[in-house]
C-alpha cells in the first residue's frame, strides 16, 4: 500500500448514506416578533397617555382607561409568549428550551410587568398619586419600566440571531422594538427631552426688570445650562440607537428615518403643549433619519469603513438639531443666540462622533489577535 492509499479515505461500503443538511435560519421576521412589537406599541401608548394625564391633569384612581390600556397590553404579551412556549414545549422538553430564541428576557420582563402592576396598585393605595416628576422615580414605576424594557426588546434580540432581513418591511419589528426601548429611557429621563428654544419660550428680559436683574441672570444661566444638557443627552440617545443598528445590521433605506421618528414620537406627544412642538420634533427626526439613510446607502458605514461610521455618528444628531432650528423659523424663530444655536448643532455632532469612536474601539478590540 503506497502513501496515497494510506492517506485516502476508505471507499464507501454502503450503497447510500443519509445526509443531514443544515438549513440556515431565514432573515424574515417571525409572527412572534410582530405580535410582541404590537404589544409594545399597545403598552407604550397607554404609558405615555397616562403620564400626560399625571402631568397636566389630576389622576386620583388606579382604575383609569390608560392604566387599563397598559395592563391589557401586558396581558396580551403574556398570552402571546405563553402560546409560543406551549407550541414548542413538546419538542423542547423543558420550559426554558421552549422559549423562542431571543425571548428569554422578554418572559422575565412580562412577568416583572405584571408583578409591578400589583406593586404599583399597593404603592398608590399607601402614598397616593404622583403628578409631576416624582412619577419618574416611583420604585414600582422603575420596576415596571425595567420589565417593559426587557419585554419590548425581544424582537431586537430575535433579529440579531438571524441573517439580515431582505427588505425594510421585514426589519419593521426590530425597528419598532428598538424605538420603543429608547422611548422607555426617554420616559425615565423626560426632564431632559424638549429644548424650549422657540421664541415664545424666551425668559423674561433683564433690561425690562432692572431690580430683578440678578435673579433673572441666575435663572437664565440655569435655563441655558439645562437646555444644553438636553442637547447632549438627546444627541447621545439618538446616535446610540442609530450606531447600534448600523454596526450589527445591513439597513435598508428608510430604516433610520423610521427609527428616529419612533425614538421621539411618544415622548413628543406626551410633553408637547401643541401641534407646533410635536411637528418640529417629527420633522427634525425625519430629516436626521434621512441624512443617516443617505450615508448608509452610499457609504456603507461599518467597523471596516470607520470614517463613514464616524460620519454617520456625527451627522445624525447634528442634522436633528439643525433641522429643528431651521423648521423653527416659520414658527417665530428661536430666542437662542447664534453661538447657542450653531454651537449646540456642533456639540451634538461631536457627541455622536465620540460615541462612534467608542464603538469602533470596542469592535477592533474584539477582533484583535490574542
Amino acid at each position: 500500500m503506497d502513501l496515497m492509499e494510506t492517506l485516502s479515505p476508505p471507499a464507501e461500503s454502503e450503497p447510500s448514506r443519509r445526509i443531514d443538511f443544515i438549513i440556515e435560519p431565514s432573515g424574515l421576521a417571525t409572527r412572534l416578533d410582530w405580535l410582541v412589537a404590537l404589544a409594545g406599541v399597545w403598552i407604550i401608548t397607554g404609558l405615555f397617555i397616562d403620564a400626560h394625564q399625571h402631568l397636566f391633569l389630576a389622576v386620583e384612581s388606579f382604575f383609569n382607561p390608560w392604566h387599563m390600556t397598559m395592563y391589557s397590553g401586558a396581558v396580551f404579551a403574556a398570552l402571546v409568549l405563553c402560546a409560543s412556549i406551549l407550541g414548542n414545549y413538546r419538542d423542547a422538553g423543558s420550559f426554558w428550551k421552549a422559549i423562542p430564541p431571543g425571548y428569554s428576557l422578554s418572559v422575565v420582563g412580562v412577568a416583572a410587568l405584571l408583578v409591578g402592576g400589583a406593586l404599583d396598585f399597593a404603592w398608590h393605595s399607601i402614598y397616593g398619586f404622583e403628578h409631576q416628576l416624582d412619577l419618574l422615580l416611583s420604585p414600582p414605576h422603575l420596576f415596571l419600566l425595567s420589565g417593559l424594557f426587557f419585554l419590548v426588546t425581544g424582537p431586537v434580540r430575535s433579529a440579531m440571531r438571524r441573517p439580515n432581513a431582505p427588505n425594510l418591511f421585514e426589519q419593521l419589528p426590530m425597528l419598532i422594538a428598538l424605538g420603543l426601548a429608547i422611548e422607555i429611557v426617554q420616559f425615565i429621563t423626560q426632564f431632559a427631552f424638549y429644548p424650549e428654544a422657540l421664541f415664545r419660550d424666551h425668559p423674561l428680559p433683564q433690561t425690562a426688570f432692572v431690580r430683578e436683574q440678578f435673579v433673572l441672570s441666575v435663572f437664565l444661566y440655569y435655563r441655558q445650562a439645562l437646555e444644553l444638557s438636553i442637547v447632549l443627552w438627546q444627541s447621545l440617545l439618538l446616535s446610540a440607537a442609530v450606531l447600534y443598528l448600523c454596526v450589527r445590521r445591513r439597513l435598508h433605506f428608510g430604516a433610520l428615518a423610521l427609527l428616529c421618528v419612533l425614538v421621539k414620537l411618544w415622548i413628543g406627544g406626551e410633553l408637547s403643549s401643541d401641534w407646533i412642538e410635536l411637528l418640529l420634533i417629527v420633522l427634525a427626526s425625519v430629516a436626521a433619519g434621512l441624512a443617516g439613510d443617505a450615508i448608509v446607502a452610499y457609504l456603507k458605514p461599518s467597523a471596516r469603513r470607520p470614517n463613514a461610521f464616524r460620519l454617520l455618528g456625527f451627522v445624525v444628531p447634528a442634522a436633528y438639531f439643525a433641522a429643528y432650528f431651521l423648521f423653527a423659523v416659520p414658527f417665530g424663530g428661536t430666542w437662542w443666540d447664534a453661538s447657542l444655536v450653531f454651537g449646540s448643532i456642533a456639540v451634538s455632532g461631536l457627541v455622536g462622533l465620540c460615541l462612534s469612536q467608542l464603538l469602533l474601539a470596542g469592535a477592533q478590540s474584539t477582533t484583535a489577535p490574542a
